[in-house]
């Protein structure tokens, strides 16, 4: 008996969680709501103490640094190789081959698949801002923050006729899918507990393609960074690779050469835009990007209105690299300063002129988001004085969940008791 009770109870413990755990809510939405962006790893190797311009660098990532004030989803971890350094960071050490010191290595959110790092150089603040941010990252944020389902990034192979083909059938397909694909019906408990913070129905069906030339200089290090989100990508350099990056920058996988056919593209969209079954993120396939987008302040409850995010200003502006990736973005081109502001700088901007121009920058969204929102009185959102009762509902839903299943658990025993004794 006990040995038969142990097996049902574990499988509706299970079956409670995975209950409890899943909602109606599309996936690509959750995500972009209530997944915050895993940390990547920037680790830097020296000897000893660290010279004054290595320190400045090294200060960007600090809470009031560059870093930290644009938003940017990474840690950074000093390793002082004459300190006697914890094996793995020795080991990690190791296997860079380098001799450069101080060396800065990017690692995608642990477990890495590509342990080793994706870039690994020197410890200069250029490197930095290219490895934080680019162009194209921004424009996919826009896209996202504007409620697009997802933005699918087609790196292309170098092969002119092969990456035609595939680009040519990715688009095709995912035009069909916006036609025949149904985004699930939330439903009102969920939207009651707050799972979702927009009118089901302003929720967009839609997709959108990027496409990237491995040899384009200024996204050199984002290429880098989508060839590590898995452990084996670098094996196909010589095929076109399609990414849907959706949420908060998370690449959903890569359908590779003749893997981009409509099979696959189907199964990827409609992946995106089921119910979320787990609403664990690490239990959920993907791998974050690094990306400057503060998603918290941008991702509103109004997807259908155009948001614009900060122009890229601090460290991207610091090389003349930098300033063209700036311009390149033209995300709000109206409405920059035509006085020296938006002239690109050949010196680094200070942590002080940074600071001046993001905190108000991101002010002024948080500001029309809420106006907006006052305005349109639109929304179907649940009001502020009815947090408690949806709250109260939530647990309600939850008890009788389980007190459904514990009547089946007794059932299901009772069953078995009375088969023995019908036995014996």
């Amino acid at each position: 008996m006990r040995r038969l009770l142990i097996p049902v109870t574990l499988l509706s413990a299970l079956l409670t969680t995975s209950v409890i755990w899943a909602c109606s809510v599309p996936v690509f939405r959750y995500a972009l709501e209530r997944w915050p962006a895993d940390q990547y790893s920037a680790v830097v190797f020296h000897r000893g103490p660290l010279q004054p311009e290595q320190q400045r660098v090294v200060d960007l990532f600090a809470r009031e640094g560059a870093v930290a004030r644009q938003s940017a989803n990474v840690e950074l971890k000093l390793v002082d190789l004459d300190a006697d350094p914890a094996p793995q960071d020795l080991e990690l050490w190791k296997r860079q081959e380098s001799e450069t010191l101080p060396l800065l290595v990017m690692r995608t959110p642990l477990p890495a698949p590509v342990p080793v790092g994706f870039w690994s150089g020197e410890l200069t603040e250029e490197n930095v801002s290219r490895l934080i941010d680019s162009p194209l990252r921004q424009k996919i944020a826009k896209q996202l923050i504007n409620g697009q389902t997802a933005v699918w990034v087609f790196l292309e192979s170098g092969d002119a006729e092969q990456d035609k083909a595939a680009l040519e059938q990715l688009k095709a397909e995912l035009k069909r899918m916006e036609k025949t694909l149904k985004l699930p019906e939330i439903e009102q408990a969920d939207i009651e507990q707050g799972l979702v913070s927009v009118a089901p129905d302003s929720l967009k069906l839609k997709f959108s393609v990027e496409t990237l030339s491995r040899k384009e200089a200024a996204e050199d290090y984002f290429t880098r960074m989508l060839i590590a989100t898995e452990n084996d990508l670098h094996e196909f350099s010589d095929e076109p690779m399609a990414l849907p990056v959706f949420g908060r920058g998370r690449v959903l996988y890569a359908l590779i050469g003749k893997g981009i056919n409509p099979g696959t593209i189907e199964q990827a969209c409609r992946d995106l835009t089921g119910p979320c079954t787990c609403q664990v993120k690490d239990q959920n396939p993907g791998t974050d990007l690094l990306m400057a987008v503060n998603w918290e302040k941008l991702v509103t409850p109004t997807p259908q209105e155009e948001k614009e995010i900060p122009d890229l200003t601090g460290l991207t502006s610091f090389s003349k690299q930098g300033a063209d990736a700036a311009q390149g973005l033209s995300m709000s081109k109206e409405k920059e300063p035509k006085s020296d502001q938006a002239t690109p700088k050949t010196e680094s901007v200070t942590a002080e002129q940074t600071a001046q121009a993001e905190p108000a920058t991101a002010e002024t969204q948080v500001q029309t988001q809420e106006s907006d929102s006052a305005d349109a009185g639109t929304t179907e959102l649940p009001a502020a004085g009815t947090t408690e009762a949806a709250q109260s509902n939530s647990l309600l839903r939850n008890l009788s969940i389980l007190a459904v299943l514990a009547i089946v658990i007794m059932l299901a025993a009772s069953y078995i008791v009375m088969g023995r004794k019908s036995e014996s």
